[in-house]
């Protein structure tokens, strides 16, 4: 090789080691990840004159009963489940496909009713992993809903929800506290009666509702008759997603 060919070769492969050791830019090596909102804590609807009745801590044993109800008026509700509370959702798990199957929302509620707020970050994301397995093997898919237990979030449990791409933590503007009068439905019943004789409150931005469906009187007795007393006045029964203007392709992945 004449000396100016091993001239060039050296300067060849000098370059090329140049070039491969550079810093390569983020437009050179592909889209960068972005990373993902913070979940949105809604506490009401947002379309007048809806109302969404939700059920928290099932399934259980009044699942199949409430659903009866529901479709004899033709309504849909949101069902905010556990994997493991009163009772364990694969024992339900025809109940839970049942809800699914008739157009009901469900939402995420942890497995075992913690407060994420109080857990360690491993803790409150096995919390949410382990329900989503259980979702994922019943109906193929796992909520974009979710409702933190006692109402309870901060920012760090929102920051967590967003890169599990839930969308929304629904929290309530009205309680029922059925919760706290088990076997006595009028109280709750008259919560209602307060919310909606208010005849202007048809015209403003619309309600969310908790109550218990693990609540036999709840499910069976106090929920036809909010039902029906939100329909006498007007309203429109419809799941969370509704009454936020959110389409039901949004509330769920894969």
């Amino acid at each position: 090789m004449s000396p100016f060919s091993r001239l060039a070769l050296v300067a060849t492969l000098f370059a090329t080691a140049f070039v491969c050791a550079a810093p390569v830019s983020p437009s050179q090596s592909g889209p960068s990840l972005q990373k993902r909102s913070a979940a949105n804590v809604i506490y009401q609807c947002t379309i007048p004159g809806t109302i969404a009745i939700t059920f928290d801590d099932g399934p259980f044993l009044y699942t199949n009963g409430l659903l009866d109800i529901l479709k004899s008026r033709n309504v849909k509700a949101t069902f905010f489940m556990n994997g493991q509370n009163y009772g364990n959702i694969n024992d339900f798990a025809a109940s839970v496909k049942r809800v699914y199957d008739e157009g009901h929302q469900i939402g995420h509620h942890t497995w075992d009713h913690q407060d994420l707020t109080a857990l360690s970050s491993a803790d409150a994301l096995a919390e949410m992993t382990k329900l989503e397995d259980a979702f994922k093997n019943i109906l193929g898919v796992r909520p974009r809903y979710m409702r933190p237990p006692f109402g309870s979030v901060n920012a760090a449990v929102l920051e967590m929800l967003g890169e599990r791409n839930y969308t929304t933590a629904v929290v309530w503007d009205t309680d029922t506290m059925d919760w706290s009068h088990p076997t006595d439905f009028q109280a709750s019943y008259s919560v209602y009666e307060s919310l909606l004789n208010n005849t202007d409150g048809i015209n403003q931005p619309g309600h969310i509702v908790l109550e218990h469906e693990v609540n036999q009187v709840t499910a069976l007795q106090l929920a036809p008759m909010a039902i029906d007393l939100a329909l006498i006045k007007g309203y429109k029964v419809v799941t969370v997603g509704e009454c936020l203007g959110d389409p039901q392709a949004n509330w769920y992945t894969v």
